[in-house]
């Protein structure tokens, strides 16, 4: 039994893309933490794969954490139906705790897109679909956890940004990747200045770096740039690609620090030195 008059507060944290390599990592590490931070941790994992959410949810289960599933997150739904889902789940969490209470929106999303094209080769409809899955969502669930956030009481909200390095650094064959992710730091620089009067919030982007999982295995094999081919082979010939769980752990320092500069974007080497 968790003796919660120990506890400084219930956190309910939301993290989408849950399924991917740094999702589970940021769940692991939030919930490995929680009895060190002194508090109760309620982590909503969003995602499409529910028989990858459950296995990920119960592993992050301990005597500080609950978990919770989300998986009605089909990359076709409408943006707003997903969001309900999200936002009616935290609604459910929030309900039923008691004492000091914090939310952080973490939000992992995203797709490379076709590597391979530039961008005079991309259709209306690809940009469209790519737009309405990496901007639109972020946007929609962004714009509704912070409401969702004003109409209860809280002690600190947070909302984190997956960012990139390729955001405020352009590559040829990114355009899609680039261009959304540019779009989405900017939107936290908006929301940082229009809540730059309340204590109790901060927005971040993070860059992870050139992690060691999937999608950077997509660009070192897929992007139309060849140079681009071999600096990324070269990474992960020499290991010199970001652990998940090592950015993961990062990023969650800055998140429980707080003193970070609301709407600021932090790369993974502005924090420690990178390899050489």
């Amino acid at each position: 039994m968790i003796n919660t008059s120990a506890l400084s507060a219930n956190h309910i944290y939301a993290v989408t893309g849950a399924t991917g390599d740094l999702g589970q990592a940021i769940v692991r590490t939030l919930a490995n933490r929680a009895e060190s931070a002194c508090e109760l941790r309620h982590i909503v994992l969003v995602g499409r794969n529910r028989p990858v959410l459950e296995s990920v949810g119960v592993a992050a289960v301990n005597s500080h954490t609950r978990t919770y599933i989300v998986s009605d997150c089909e990359a076709t739904a409408p943006a707003d139906k997903v969001t309900r889902s999200i936002i009616a789940k935290l609604e459910d969490v929030a309900r039923v705790v008691s004492g000091p209470l914090r939310l952080t929106l973490i939000d992992c999303v995203a797709f490379l897109g076709d590597l391979s094209k530039t961008v005079d080769q991309h259709s209306a409809d690809e940009v469209a679909v790519y737009i309405a899955a990496n901007f639109t969502f972020f946007f929609t669930l962004t714009a509704k956890f912070l409401a969702f956030a004003k109409t209860i009481q809280v002690e600190r909200i947070a909302v984190v940004n997956i960012s990139s390095l390729l955001a405020i650094q352009p590559s040829a064959y990114f355009g899609l990747y680039s261009s959304t992710k540019a779009a989405r730091d900017q939107l936290f620089k908006v929301v940082a200045l229009e809540n730059k009067d309340d204590p109790r919030f901060k927005a971040l982007s993070y860059a992870p770096g050139p992690l060691d999982n999937g999608m950077q295995l997509q660009i070192r094999t897929t992007v139309g740039d060849l140079e681009q081919r071999k600096m990324y082979q070269t990474l992960h010939n020499e290991d010199k690609l970001v652990r998940s769980d090592t950015t993961a752990g990062l990023m969650c320092t800055l998140l429980d620090e707080w003193t970070f500069k609301s709407g600021a974007h932090i790369d993974i080497y502005d924090i420690i030195s990178p390899p050489s």
